[in-house]
This record gives C-alpha cells, sequence and structure tokens, in this order.
C-alpha cells in the first residue's frame, strides 16, 4: 500500500522543483470528520514560497493525487481534503504509538514548555479554570508520551513535571488561587516571552481572546515574532467554547457553585476525572461543573476507563495484543462504522498533535465521540451474543480490534497508574 505524504512530495517536487515541503505540510487526520478525513497544508506552503494562489495551486495537486487514490477530494480555504477515503488507504497512513512518540522518555533539556497566561478579572472565573485545566491536560498527556515537560500556570513560573502528581499539585493550586483570587491580575502576556522555544520543540501558550487583547504592543509583537519564527504555539480557544452567553447559568457557575463542585473532589482520581472533565468539548453553555464527581454522567476519563474495562471483559484474548498486531484484524471495508473506525485508528496520530501543538480541543471532541459511539456498539444485544460464542466472525472482530487499538493508544492518559510510570505501563499493556 502507498501512502498520500510521499506522492505528495513527488507531485509538488516535479511541479514547483523550486519548494521543499516542510514535514508539517504532510497528510494529517483531521478532527473534525464532518470537514474530511485527512487533509495537507502542501499547497499553502507553495503558495507563500512562489507568492502564488494556494486555491488554484491546491486544485492542481489534486488533479493528480485524485486518479491515484480515489476517495472525494476538495479544496478548503487552500487545504487539500479528503473524504470517503479507500480503507486500504486509511489502513496505510495508520501509525501506532510507537512509530509516534519511540520507546523511551525524552532527555530532561528536550523537554517541551507548556504554559498557561491565566486571564485576569476579563474572563469569568469558570473560563479561566477552563484554560487552565486544558493547559494541565496537556502537560499530562506530555508525561505520559515523553515522560516529562516544564508546566507554568501564571503567576507561578514554570517546573518540571514527571508524574500526574506532578501536574495535579499545580493545577489544584491554580484552581484554588483562581477561586481565592478572582479578580486578580497577572503580568498581561510578559510571563509568556521569558521561555522561548525552538522550532524542533516551540513552547506552547495558553490564553484567551480577551486576555491577549489587553496584551501591550510591545508584548503583542513578541508573540508573533516567537510564532513566525516557529519558537511560540500560542493557543487562544474560540470563545463559544470558553464563554458562556447563557445566564440561567449562573447558579452551576458562578465562583461559589465552583467552591462547592471542588470542595466535592475526592483523591487524585477525583481532581484528574474533574480536570479532564473541565477541559472537555463541551461547549460553556452546556457544561456543569458538578458533572465529574457522578459516574453516571462523569467525565471523558471515566467513559474512556469504563470503554477499557468493558473491552477487557468482552474480548480478553483480543485486547490483550500489542497494538501493531491488531491492525491485521482490520481491514475490508467498514462503511458500517466508519466514522468509529477513524476515530479509533487515527487516535495516535491526533494524540501526538495534542501533545505536540496543543491541539487538546480537538483531541478532546474525538475522544470523545469514540467513546460514545465504542460504547454504543458494544451495547448492541447481537454484537455481545456474538462475541460470547466464539470465533468471532471478521466484521466483528474487525470492531473489536479497532476499538481495542483506539483505547490502548490512549492508556497512558485514562489509566490511574499509566500517568504514575508511563514506560512501565506501556510495556505492561503491550504499547510498546
Amino acid at each position: 500500500m502507498t501512502s498520500l505524504t510521499p506522492v505528495l512530495t513527488e507531485i509538488v517536487q516535479r511541479l514547483y522543483p523550486e519548494v521543499r515541503l516542510s514535514d508539517g505540510a504532510r497528510f494529517l487526520p483531521m478532527f473534525e470528520l464532518d470537514k474530511g478525513e485527512i487533509s495537507s497544508t502542501a499547497a499553502i506552503e507553495v503558495a507563500r514560497a512562489l507568492k502564488g494562489d494556494a486555491l488554484a495551486i491546491a486544485a492542481t495537486i489534486i488533479s493528480e493525487l485524485a486518479p491515484k487514490f480515489g476517495g472525494q477530494w476538495k479544496v478548503v480555504a487552500g487545504y487539500i481534503v479528503l473524504s470517503d477515503t479507500p480503507p486500504e488507504i486509511v489502513l496505510s497512513e495508520i501509525r501506532t504509538n510507537a512509530d509516534l512518540f519511540g520507546a523511551g522518555p525524552r532527555v530532561p533539556e528536550a523537554a517541551r514548555t507548556i504554559l498557561c497566561l491565566t486571564p485576569d478579572s476579563t474572563n469569568p472565573v469558570y473560563a479561566r479554570v477552563r484554560l487552565v485545566a486544558s493547559c494541565a491536560l496537556q502537560a499530562l498527556m506530555a508525561i505520559a508520551f515523553e515522560g516529562q515537560c516544564r508546566l507554568g500556570l501564571e503567576p507561578e513560573p514554570p517546573q518540571e513535571v514527571s508524574s500526574a502528581r506532578d501536574v495535579l499539585a499545580l493545577f489544584r493550586r491554580a484552581v484554588e488561587r483562581i477561586l481565592a483570587n478572582e479578580k486578580s491580575g497577572h503580568g498581561l502576556g510578559e510571563y509568556g516571552l521569558r521561555c522561548p522555544g525552538s522550532p524542533e520543540l516551540p513552547t506552547v501558550v495558553w490564553t484567551s481572546h480577551h486576555y491577549h487583547d489587553r496584551f501591550s504592543k510591545a508584548v503583542k509583537l513578541g508573540f508573533s515574532e516567537g510564532r513566525r519564527f516557529g519558537h511560540i504555539l500560542l493557543k487562544i480557544p474560540p470563545d463559544g467554547w470558553l464563554l458562556s452567553r447563557d445566564r440561567a447559568l449562573t447558579e452551576i457557575l458562578d465562583p461559589e457553585a465552583l467552591r462547592k463542585v471542588v470542595a466535592q473532589l475526592k483523591g487524585e482520581e477525583g481532581w484528574l476525572r474533574w480536570m479532564m472533565h473541565m477541559a472537555s468539548a463541551t461547549p460553556s453553555g452546556d457544561l456543569d461543573p458538578s458533572v465529574a464527581l457522578y459516574d453516571e454522567c462523569a467525565s471523558p476519563r471515566w467513559s474512556l476507563q469504563a470503554l477499557r474495562e468493558r473491552l477487557a471483559v468482552l474480548v480478553p484474548s483480543v485486547y490483550a495484543e500489542p497494538q501493531g498486531e491488531l491492525l491485521t484484524h482490520v481491514g475490508g471495508r467498514f462503511d458500517q462504522h466508519r466514522r468509529l473506525f477513524m476515530r479509533a485508528l487515527f487516535l495516535p496520530s491526533l494524540t501526538k498533535r495534542a501533545v505536540a501543538e496543543g491541539e487538546i480541543l480537538g483531541w478532546m471532541a474525538a475522544v470523545e465521540e469514540f467513546a460514545s459511539r465504542g460504547h454504543a456498539v458494544l451495547n448492541a444485544p447481537h454484537l455481545r451474543a456474538a462475541l460470547a460464542k466464539p470465533p468471532i466472525s471478521i466484521e466483528n472482530m474487525q470492531i473489536v480490534a479497532s476499538l481495542a487499538f483506539g483505547i490502548t493508544s490512549i492508556l497512558r492518559v485514562v489509566t490511574e497508574d499509566a500517568c504514575e510510570n508511563p514506560q512501565q505501563s506501556s510495556n505492561q499493556q503491550g504499547l510498546m
């Protein structure tokens, strides 16, 4: 099977020999499947280098790609987007954790830095907590897959963290600080310029639109330069996710309500569930911070843990297989549960982007849909009956293998033990 990126590179080199694509132009799975399944920024890079028309360049590249691969191709704002991807092409694009993260943790001097420029009173308390939760979740994922990172939740300086316990300590202090002094302000962005990264390992900086608008011209220029040279990735979530305009939600989103919820959190697992819930893809207009207190409607972390347990009970032999070997069971056509397959098989690549680029909101939406669809499939009586009476059919084996592939790809973030000792836990689960 031929993967997409090598062919794309050959086409661009032939049509535009003066341009060399960066690694960032490779084909990547998309977070929003409604917009497409796989996409590339190659045409945008070519247009930038040649001062040309990205739309026209993308159309030219597609005219050569489409006959080779099939599927539905389109241009979206200069992006080359593929939908209805043939299964054999999907499988050729799959990457495992070992492919993407390697077998060992990063050396400390190469650890990435993740910062939150915690807004002042220009943002509601709950919005500040959501930002801090998203930043902390990225740090948790970096630890799970790379061993350590440097986490800074303003106004505290960045600190090296290497376990879920380390992250939770900083997160809990940040939440308590926000709740204790809800109108406090900080350095209006200067903090974020003190830790510039590098093009190989840029610093990820989280903040909000309203807070960023208050930065001085000098600070904004500093961030602009950092982004231009690839030293900084600025993550500013959309207001529709971060801010609520529904006044009826005051009772569950005001500071006193948040204090009551935080007071009920018990142990590290309680805080982990709440952190992942606060960073979930749920828009603020639908967010209830107390949801993570209850298993029947708990955070995405609980839902993923429950899916893991169900798989281990229903199909222990398949679930125990190493991640790479699970792919040998996935083939042929998967039209009936296409979105589930796409979510499951692309989770490692989406997780890599969440770790490296701070794409937490897209990752959360993907894992929430994966968990929801996974539970729905396992709830089907005919499938449960079929799994209880081996041998498992080819079609059902594909479903089971894809679910197992997806859940094992994120076990390091989901399980209670994996975040404490990621390398040992991943070896025990057969991920490496």
